[in-house]
């Protein structure tokens, strides 16, 4: 067995935990192989190339349309591909992603052409679209439940195996930096897909961006961390709305590190992104009546 493939249980056999090179750390991300299904193909070209040797994959689940997460899927045109509806689009056809990120006409929109270019993605034609709470059954012993859960993008999708309790979670990916910066995404959402997660009945877990984690007090432990995350970020933009006495404006908040504490070699890209996110927390507070509109800005109500 390949050191990055991982059973994942020992009652029910055919599910495996396939860990994205360099820990899974962006441009790669997790998979997870039940059966001949695999869930995302962002491991690596290699790893993904040593996976097939070693398995059939007939059908491929992709969770969201993120780049990280579909870049192996010119790999597999042989497999039938199955994502949610909301998806779709900017899976089968790349350039989709460049609006959506926001970074038409700027200096980053070059670096992602670049990165699509490095990682060799191509469009791939979606088979069937997926809808929540469908289930696959897949041998005789596996159910594999589909768990709608949009926030981090518009169609994004968790999985769990009802029988084992192993649940695939995605890119509600448990770590230190929650992402909504998209213009599909919405913390709403994310906030209730988030609840969702918890609710299931789930003995492990696996991520896009984390290793495995086992038993359910540690699940939602780590659930309830990374709820907190989205509250401090919440408090830091209203903090600034308290110590400010004039409407505050969205580029008022730009630059600011209220998201992303600091910023990486990839500044360009998380400054675009932090303002589409705070403009999410935004709309939340509108929401819930919080903050109001006032001139060109918002007020604390």
């Amino acid at each position: 067995m390949e050191e990055f493939i991982k059973p994942l249980s020992i009652e029910f056999e055919g599910i495996y935990f396939i860990e994205g090179e360099q820990r899974a750390r962006y441009p790669y991300s997790n998979s997870m192989l039940i059966g001949d299904y695999l869930i995302d193909t962002g491991i690596s070209p290699r790893r993904l190339k040593r996976l097939k040797k070693n398995f059939p994959i007939n059908k491929v689940f992709l969770t969201h349309w993120h780049e990280d997460h579909i870049s192996g899927n010119y790999l597999l045109r042989d497999a039938k591909f199955y994502c949610h509806s909301k998806d779709k689009s900017p899976i089968e056809n790349v350039d989709e992603m460049i609006p959506l990120y926001n970074v038409r006409n700027t200096p980053v929109e070059d670096e992602l052409k670049s990165l699509i270019e490095l990682l060799r993605m191509r469009n791939i034609k979606i088979d069937n679209l997926i809808e929540d709470n469908d289930i696959f059954n897949i041998g005789d012993q596996l159910k594999l439940k589909v768990l709608f859960t949009p926030g981090h993008t518009a169609g994004h999708c968790a999985f769990y195996e009802l029988n084992s309790k192993i649940a695939f979670l995605g890119d509600i990916d448990l770590t230190k930096h929650p992402y909504y910066g998209n213009l599909d995404a919405s913390l709403i959402e994310f906030e209730e897909s988030i609840a969702k997660i918890k609710s299931i009945d789930a003995d492990i877990v696996v991520t896009g961006h984390r290793g495995i984690i086992e038993g359910k007090t540690q699940i939602h432990e780590e659930i309830e961390k990374y709820k907190s995350i989205l509250q401090e970020r919440d408090d830091r933009i209203l903090t600034f709305f308290s110590e400010i006495s004039s409407p505050v404006r969205l580029n008022d908040l730009r630059s600011k590190n209220i998201i992303y504490r600091k910023y990486s070699a990839f500044k360009d890209f998380e400054l675009i992104a932090e303002v589409l996110m705070i403009e999410k927390h935004l709309e939340k507070f509108l929401k819930m009546n919080i903050i109001s509109r006032k001139d060109d800005g918002f007020i604390l109500n």
